[in-house]
């Protein structure tokens, strides 16, 4: 894996834990282990799709069946489109992990809106079999995610990288996850 896809996607491991692990100091019933697992490998199988064309979520997949990874797979493939139904007040590994990468452009954290333009720019057309009514529609599922996630924290969307910052000072940068 490429250093910046490592980077990126160690950025979103740490989203997902500082989420998972908010909500289940609430009470909510969700693995921190499988968020941050799915999270690291998300995009295993991305720089060697960009040569190939072919679909890294779907290839990605895949990968954690053939090693072993079934528990996380389904998180690895709908890291990009969350094909199931939003359930108000039931929470999902897949949901934590598809909005941690909704948030991560690059190895920077930004807003949903702002990810959300960037795909729109970079991949869109590269892939006419999505159109812009298909993309605002999953960018309203990411919207409800971002909702439905901060409803039962107690911080805000714009507040994910002082508390990423406050959790590695705190920690000394480490945690029981090494990330």
């Amino acid at each position: 894996m490429p250093v910046h896809i490592r980077a990126h996607s160690i950025l979103v491991a740490r989203i997902a834990m500082l989420i998972a692990s908010k909500l289940d100091a609430e009470g909510v019933k969700i693995s921190i282990e499988k968020s941050v697992s799915g999270a690291l490998m998300h995009d295993i199988a991305k720089f060697p799709c960009i040569q190939s064309h072919e679909d890294h979520c779907q290839k990605g997949r895949e990968i954690c069946e053939n090693e072993g990874f079934d528990e996380i797979s389904d998180i690895v493939n709908e890291h990009v489109v969350i094909r199931n139904p939003i359930v108000a007040d039931e929470y999902n590994e897949i949901e934590i992990v598809n909005y941690a990468d909704k948030r991560v452009l690059h190895d920077q954290i930004v807003s949903l809106q702002t990810r959300m333009d960037d795909i729109k720019v970079r991949y869109l057309p590269k892939c006419p079999h999505i159109d812009i009514p298909m993309f605002n529609h999953h960018y309203e599922i990411c919207k409800t995610v971002e909702n439905k996630l901060f409803a039962k924290l107690n911080f805000l969307p714009q507040d994910v990288p002082e508390y990423l910052t406050n959790i590695i000072y705190s920690n000394k940068g480490e945690n029981h996850y090494g990330i």
